[in-house]
């Protein structure tokens, strides 16, 4: 494919939801000429189709052989083979989370993607939300993280534990918050509510830069909520990734212990951010195809597509051991 930003063909295999909002976003980008769609559902493929004017593939292996790029955004037990299939085609990828249906699987398709220099993107979102990007540049050395990811039940993705299918957005921004800080501890608790797999599991990991982060997600909650407190010397964060709004406080300076104490808000004071409101699924896809056009490498890699996956399955084994 020619580095140019023109003459690019995309394909986008799974056209539910997610790769519904994927093709459309494809199909506005002057970088794209042309969009490929492939469903087993062919009236869902139908729909998207006369949305925005994709050209249907009869079958998976003609879209991968007409395509430059693809998303997939399938269930993670058909991403090996999917995205398998694409790397040996020489595509490159954007396959949405988690990156397999094991971290095994998935660092196999990693290393395939490295040994024929492809670029393999994984769509954790919330490294796009502009809530998130706007905190990150102030986060030094933080010293507690808390997060909660709470959902209302419905019957998406109960074939995993809530570990695989919700926590793991937060364990990608943990990992990427303390990027080179080793995990030393891990305890977790979790219990099955309405389902065979586990509704809502706390997990608190220990790291060695010090810091501690503190995990809950559910999704069995009457409300939802996804929400990240961050604690470091002089800087109080409150990010509310749902609406992407953030609350800040600085200390101003020497505290005063005794004026403290009579007038605790007096020795803080709140910090101005701006953030980006646009739609974090555009800026993904806007990030894979500046990574496939430049070279350069994505925002959220393969590997560390891996690395979540893996910590969200030894949190799943700490729960799911008697």
């Amino acid at each position: 494919m020619s580095p140019d930003t023109g003459g690019i063909t995309a394909g986008v295999i799974g056209t539910g939801n997610l790769g519904r909002n994927h093709a459309r976003i494809y199909s506005g980008s002057e970088k794209i000429e042309k969009v490929y769609i492939f469903d087993t559902d062919h009236s869902c493929a139908e729909d998207v189709s006369s949305s925005f004017g994709a050209e249907i593939s009869g079958s998976r292996t003609e879209l991968l052989d007409n395509c430059d790029l693809v998303s997939v955004c399938t269930p993670a037990t058909s991403h090996f083979e999917i995205v398998s299939d694409a790397l040996e085609r020489d595509l490159h990828v954007l396959v949405e989370k988690p990156l397999a249906s094991s971290s095994e699987l998935g660092v196999e398709m990693v290393k395939k993607a490295r040994e024929r220099n492809l670029v393999l993107q994984v769509g954790h979102i919330e490294r796009f939300n502009g809530a998130f990007q706007a905190v990150l540049p102030l986060i030094k050395q933080p010293r507690f993280i808390e997060i909660h990811r709470l959902s209302t039940f419905t019957a998406r993705g109960i074939d995993v534990s809530v570990a695989v299918d919700l926590m793991i957005h937060d364990l990608d921004l943990v990992l990427a918050l303390l990027k080179g800080s080793e995990l030393t501890e891990c305890r977790c608790s979790g219990a099955g509510l309405l389902t065979d797999s586990a509704d809502i599991v706390n997990a608190r990991l220990e790291f060695e830069s010090g810091c501690v982060a503190n995990l809950t997600a559910s999704r069995v909650s009457r409300e939802p909520m996804r929400k990240m407190r961050i604690f470091q010397k002089d800087l109080y964060l409150s990010v509310n990734l749902r609406d992407k709004s953030v609350e800040a406080f600085t200390t101003t300076g020497d505290v005063d212990i005794e004026a403290a104490d009579r007038d605790p808000l007096s020795f803080i004071r709140p910090v101005e951010i701006e953030i980006d409101r646009s739609e974090p699924l555009k800026k993904e896809i806007d990030s894979f195809l500046d990574a496939v056009i430049t070279g350069s490498e994505p925002v959220v890699s393969g590997e560390e597509g891996a690395a979540a996956l893996e910590l969200a399955e030894m949190i799943l084994k700490q729960v799911e051991s008697p």
